[in-house]
């Protein structure tokens, strides 16, 4: 009888969960990300991430990198979102979009991750991969 009502009680909070609908908080983050990024303001987008980010120990290595990414490619054009991944855990609530985009001087492939927390995203983790990075 105990393990029936465990059972029930994990349904209903499954049920009280909507997958996806925490992707628009998240895609908007993502703009905001590019207006930070074409603005060179890479402590912003620092400020403003997630501990899973800053817990990384790669601050000065992540601004860095994103210095790179706007160097070489240039400014942001134009992203078309490839798919999402909406996960809730033991180890909290993670949307994940995948973009192919256009900058000025090249496409890219962005990976982007925010934890879901307290009703807004918090950047998590960031990947790209361009060839525009090695060529140019």
């Amino acid at each position: 009888m105990r393990k029936t009502m465990v059972i029930a009680a994990g349904l209903l909070a499954l049920a009280g969960c909507s997958i996806g609908k925490d992707v628009p908080l998240a895609e908007q983050q993502v703009t905001n990300f590019h207006k930070q990024l074409d603005g060179t303001q890479f402590e912003a987008i620092w400020q403003d991430s997630g501990q899973d980010l800053k817990n990384s120990g790669r601050g000065a290595s992540f601004m860095v990198f994103l210095d790179a990414v706007h160097r070489k490619l240039g400014a942001f054009r134009s992203g078309k979102q490839q798919g999402w991944n909406d996960q809730a855990s033991t180890n909290g609530h993670f949307i994940t979009l995948n973009y192919l985009s256009i900058f000025a001087k090249g496409t890219a492939t962005e990976n982007f991750v925010y934890r879901i927390q307290d009703g807004k995203a918090l950047l998590a983790g960031y990947h790209l991969s361009s060839d525009a990075l090695i060529l140019n």
